[in-house]
């Protein structure tokens, strides 16, 4: 069948106002695509049956033939392994009289004989677009789940990983005498069915199960069903075309720019200072030191503090470079009209009670405030969110921030989730902002267009952001997958385990719930996926300060029981790697460190390092030199070293001799200390600033106990795993 007739057969069906083809049309459209499916044959009567099944050879399958026909198992519809023509005639005339009106004929096909079943699917996703399913199928598709997802398109590669990342992958080789499925054909298959998505939006599910591998393992597609949309549906990314998307991104991104660098401010809704509570906009605009023009607008007073108000936009001196919106909700609209007549089109809007309320007079104040918007050509942050703090310009609009700049930049649909990271990141690590963009109800701008610009911010090194949903996700995997090479792109996905209800009439649909879309995108971009604000901070932490790794072989250092026990457990959950040292490199360090009381494997527990520290830098030159250690853990025990000298004054040499001379024994690898601290003393616990400011400002990541540790390397191993194997991207 050429893709005309594919074509042609999709219309017809749909001209005859069907949501789903029969088996056999489904097969045919596959088979286009390259799905290898059966052979088979409609027919309308038992002799040519008969006739058929004589000439493919026995065994044979007999199934109904309907577009009315669903569900055919359950109503008795199939019959299997019939190996004679009187079990064709019987079978033939069974399913007949049970499909009863809504039968038109009788599928025959060759019995494909094979014990490993699996499962290939599509299903159209609300945010994503077209998402391809591969996994182990059969009467265990739903007992089981073991599936994995991608979204369209994809390549090959992507493809060979989907066929790896199944717990039932072993059922693909050989297996019972059975030969390895032929790999080539499952690639065939997952690739069809991602140009299918892609060339035909209208159709929303497909669901080949299942999908047997024979003992000579060839892959054959046994039964399939292909489901409309109620509607023919545009594709997600919207009507434009990719001169008018160039365009329109090109002046989101030069809008932001002026934005993020506003020379001139206005607030409507500016208010006098309230002693007891939060200063709104203006007052958090005055208090950190905003440079620019700033110009409060409040028709029920003169002057605040005594700096002139306006009553509206109009009265002005001149147009402004961002209008920042804090007024009741049901007043918005009336502000966005002005800001269409007085051509301000860069908006703010902090007021609340809109869409994310869940309430009818919320949802129409949004749709009325998008249609001002849309029409006016108006560029809106929000509406519910906290807006933009940006250091170097002093622009921000909560209470407090650090005045400082940095390498960081934030892009949060959560305005207290932007106020507690930025403050978090900074007063934890050190770490500093160039920018935040809490967004909110993403009105007209949304997550794909703030990495868009931060992509192009030269002061922007590493991207974070806090995620709730989106409206464009093929955009946003796009523009993630395209800047993540460039940037790292770290992201809190909230609400990963909540699977929106969905009506799906097939296994694809039902197992494609969101966490599994998402952790497609994550495997597709490379982005890194932190699970709150705190682990966020950590893989900052590391990525500021160690870049990339150049592996997964990771060493611990350390001394006290447990410690290898503890480490092993928290690596075999993550990507590192704790290979045994070899015999050699074992033989070199033992002449290093004693036998009494020290284990020399991997973690090496080895007291006399941390009290001898001219030993430790020779423990780890030995490891950097043996080529056998791509990155270092050394875990600092204060508890223990409190006693070394007056006061705890070693814990502060410790630190001092890793941030200098120990460093450098590591030859420019990865370097990570942790320190931990059991015992309830107040005298300890006052080391663990000075500890970690030496270490960090010497620019050496220190985290408080393994697991952090451990978690945040993890993530830049895999990040750095994942840049080294799509390098021919970039």
């Amino acid at each position: 069948m050429t893709m005309i007739s594919a074509d042609r057969l999709i219309k017809r069906v749909r001209a005859q106002g069907r949501l789903s083809m029969t088996e056999a049309e489904s097969k045919k459209l596959l088979s286009d695509y390259g799905v290898p499916v059966v052979k088979e044959k409609v027919v309308g009567n038992v002799n040519e049956a008969v006739l058929y099944a004589q000439k493919i050879g026995f065994p044979v399958v007999v199934k109904g033939h309907g577009a009315k026909l669903t569900h055919k198992t359950e109503r008795g519809l199939v019959k299997t392994n019939l190996k004679s023509a009187k079990e064709i005639r019987e079978a033939f005339h069974a399913i007949k009289a049970s499909a009863g009106v809504d039968w038109e004929g009788c599928l025959i096909s060759p019995f494909i004989q094979g014990s490993r079943e699996f499962v290939a699917g599509l299903f159209r996703d609300a945010q994503f677009g077209p998402v391809i399913m591969f996994g182990l199928g059969g009467i265990f598709t739903e007992a089981l789940a073991d599936t994995t997802f991608r979204i369209a398109p994809f390549d090959e590669k992507q493809a060979r990983q989907m066929i790896e990342e199944i717990n039932s992958r072993k059922l693909l080789g050989n297996f019972r005498g059975e030969s390895p499925a032929d790999r080539s054909q499952l690639l065939q298959v997952l690739m069809g069915l991602s140009r299918l998505g892609l060339e035909h939006s209208e159709i929303k599910e497909v669901d080949i199960n299942p999908l047997i591998v024979t003992s000579k393992g060839k892959v054959v597609a046994v039964d399939a069903l292909v489901v409309f949309d109620e509607s023919d549906i545009a594709p997600v990314n919207g009507n434009l075309n990719e001169a008018e998307t160039k365009e329109r991104t090109a002046e989101i991104r030069a809008a932001l720019d002026v934005m993020t660098h506003a020379q001139s401010v206005a607030v409507i809704g500016a208010a006098r200072p309230n002693v007891s509570g939060f200063p709104g906009m203006y007052g958090c605009m005055r208090n950190f030191g905003y440079s620019g023009r700033l110009y409060p607008i409040n028709p029920n007073v003169d002057e605040i503090d005594g700096v002139k108000t306006y009553p509206n936009l109009s009265a002005l001196p001149e147009p402004v470079d961002l209008v920042i919106i804090s007024i009741p909700g049901p007043l918005v609209a009336d502000a966005l009209k002005e800001c269409v007549a007085t051509g301000n089109k860069n908006i703010h809007i902090f007021s609340s009670g809109f869409k994310e309320t869940d309430e009818e007079e919320g949802i129409r104040l949004q749709q009325e405030i998008e249609s001002i918007a849309l029409e006016g050509g108006l560029r809106v942050v929000g509406p519910n969110c906290m807006g933009f703090y940006v250091p170097k310009t002093r622009l921000l609009t909560w209470t407090a921030a650090s005045t400082e700049s940095g390498p960081v930049s934030l892009i949060s649909q959560s305005g207290g989730n932007a106020q507690d990271f930025t403050n978090y990141l900074t007063g934890h690590h050190g770490i500093h902002f160039s920018k935040s963009i809490s967004y909110g109800n993403a009105l007209t701008l949304d997550s794909p267009d703030f990495l868009d610009y931060l992509n192009y911010d030269e002061e922007t090194k590493i991207i974070t952001m806090y995620l709730e949903g989106v409206k464009d996700g093929r955009l946003l995997l796009s523009r993630v997958k395209e800047i993540n090479h460039r940037k790292p792109v770290i992201i809190y996905k909230g609400g990963l385990t909540e699977s929106g209800a969905r009506a799906v009439s097939s296994h694809t649909g039902s197992l494609a719930g969101g966490e599994k879309i998402w952790k497609a995108f994550f495997r597709q971009t490379g982005s890194v996926l932190v699970e709150s604000l705190e682990e966020m901070g950590d893989v900052v932490l590391a990525f500021h300060h160690l870049g990339k790794t150049p592996g997964r072989k990771t060493t611990v250092i350390g001394f006290g029981g447990g410690i290898g026990v503890s480490v092993a457990d928290n690596c075999s959950k993550s990507s590192l790697e704790l290979p045994p040292l070899s015999t050699e490199l074992i033989q070199k360090l033992r002449k290093l460190i004693p036998p009494a009381g020290a284990m020399i494997r991997n973690p090496i527990d080895a007291v006399i390092a941390f009290i001898h520290l001219p030993y430790l830098g020779e423990v780890l030159n030995l490891l950097a030199e043996s080529g056998e250690i791509d990155n270092f853990i050394i875990s600092v025990p204060f508890d223990w070293l409190f006693d070394k000298a007056a006061g705890g004054s070693y814990i502060e040499t410790v630190a001092a001799y890793l941030a200098t001379e120990g460093r450098k024994h590591t030859q420019g690898k990865p370097l990570m200390v942790v320190w931990r601290q059991y015992q309830p003393s107040p005298e300890i616990r006052e080391w663990v600033p000075v500890f970690e400011r030496i270490l960090m400002q010497a620019g050496i990541p220190v985290y408080e106990g393994l697991p952090r540790a451990v978690s945040a390397l993890s993530k830049l191993v895999e990040y750095s795993a994942f840049q080294n194997e799509n390098i021919e991207i970039i």
